[in-house]
């Protein structure tokens, strides 16, 4: 009786086990057919099309802000011409109160990058640079005006307040825009470009000094004044030429939209047309109402 029963047993386990078996093919089918389906549901651009609106929108993008960032490094950097043109002389400037003037932009420069970007995200982003631009613009046409160093430290603590903004708030914008592989290109322009625009400021300093004594003013205060001036000039047209993001942009048409926010999908790793609110900022912002957790994000 005990033989029979163990034989019972044992062809028991042998079918569990078949069937086991039986359950993991079956599974693992229906897991292949799943990952087809989804790979099936992944939309596919033509290479020439997405070639052809990429270069469409670096044409409406990358000038502009191009030039805005050569602005922003020139308006920061153009002390320095200022110094050679005779700022020192004209204000008694030590050796070490130059210094000074110079390096205490940085501090507010690394202090409002966050709070800035975050002013960026309740606004148009259009709206925000210019007011950035011509903020940073006027600043500088006030430091043309300066009598005393005390003045000039406060001109400066400004300017490095307005301009702290500018950049990360232009590649958020970018990122609206491109996937991660061509923003990396885009960025690696605008370091480019920096280099070139010290260039540049030296040799538009060279020709604005030459205007010394016009006006009653030193060459020196013309440099911060032309170029603070046309900073504004240019930080005003910001928000009619400058696109806030792609559903928003009047150049492309239905199709162009879609593309550009299915590729950003895609390289996102979202499939629902937009990136979640889970990991963004503003729910980061969002506090339990329960006293216990009230001090905690939810």
């Amino acid at each position: 009786m005990a033989e029979k029963q163990l034989a019972m047993d044992s062809q028991g386990a042998v079918h569990l086990e078949h069937s086991r078996n039986g359950s993991s093919k079956e599974h693992d089918v229906s897991s292949e057919k799943h990952g087809e389906l989804e790979a099936s549901n992944i939309p596919q651009y033509d290479d020439a099309q997405v070639k052809k609106l990429r270069a469409k929108v670096d044409r409406r993008l990358l000038p502009l802000l191009t030039v805005l960032y050569v602005l922003s490094f020139m308006d920061r950097s153009n002390i320095g011409n200022a110094r050679v043109a005779g700022m020192n002389v004209d204000l008694e400037l030590t050796p070490s109160q130059y210094n000074m003037a110079l390096t205490i932009s940085f501090f507010p420069y690394a202090l409002f990058e966050v709070p800035s970007n975050i002013i960026l995200k309740m606004m148009r982003p259009s709206w925000w640079m210019a007011i950035l631009v011509v903020t940073w613009g006027t600043v500088l046409t006030l430091q043309g005006i300066v009598k005393t160093y005390q003045h000039l430290l406060v001109t400066r603590f400004f300017l490095g307040m307005a301009e702290a903004g500018f950049f990360p708030a232009a590649t958020y914008l970018l990122t609206t825009w491109y996937v991660r592989w061509e923003l990396q290109t885009r960025l690696a322009i605008f370091f480019s470009v920096a280099s070139l625009a010290g260039t540049f400021s030296g040799l538009l300093a060279f020709g604005i000094q030459h205007m010394d004594g016009i006006g009653g003013l030193g060459g020196w205060r013309w440099i911060f004044i032309l170029e603070g001036i046309l900073t504004v000039l240019i930080g005003v047209s910001i928000p009619w030429t400058l696109p806030d993001s792609p559903n928003s942009a009047s150049f492309l048409t239905m199709e162009e939209k879609e593309i550009i926010h299915g590729r950003l999908e895609q390289d996102a790793g979202t499939s629902a047309g937009r990136v979640g609110t889970e990991g963004s900022f503003q729910h980061k912002l969002n506090f339990s109402p329960s006293p216990s957790t009230s001090s905690a994000p939810a």
